[in-house]
């Protein structure tokens, strides 16, 4: 991690959360999500990590969806990319593959900092 790679994605992260969050509110379960992801990523593999974040059929078991932080991290990362799946996007990747992970742990990095400027919403599902 580097503190400028990191300072460079906020500014877009920002640009990502707020059009995904217009009220300025993200479900509290996300900051786990997020707090969660470079770690996994350390322990089991960007590949894995980001299949076990896509995975739809534990959506309803959780309190929150957890491919919305691959969703932003990938519109941080490539806005112009024509999927949604981070996965896919680092399966096809044709450059550097330990550049691209550390591209992901910073981008993830930035959106940590950024959701604390955000209101997290316990909700119902947090209770």
């Amino acid at each position: 991690m580097s503190k400028k790679n990191v300072e460079v994605y906020i500014p877009k992260a920002l640009e990502v959360l707020e059009e995904y969050y217009p009220n300025k509110t993200i479900p509290s379960a996300y900051n786990g999500y997020i707090s969660s992801f470079g770690a996994s990523i350390v322990q089991s593999g960007l590949l894995p990590t980001l299949a076990l974040f896509e995975n739809e059929n534990n959506q309803d078991k959780t309190k929150a969806d957890k491919s919305v932080l691959t969703k932003n991290i990938l519109k941080v990362l490539d806005d112009s990319y024509p999927d949604n799946s981070l996965l896919r996007y680092a399966i096809y990747y044709k450059g550097n593959r330990e550049l691209l992970k550390q591209q992901i742990i910073d981008i993830s990095i930035a959106l940590k900092l950024t959701i604390r400027t955000f209101k997290l919403d316990k909700g119902e599902k947090d209770e």
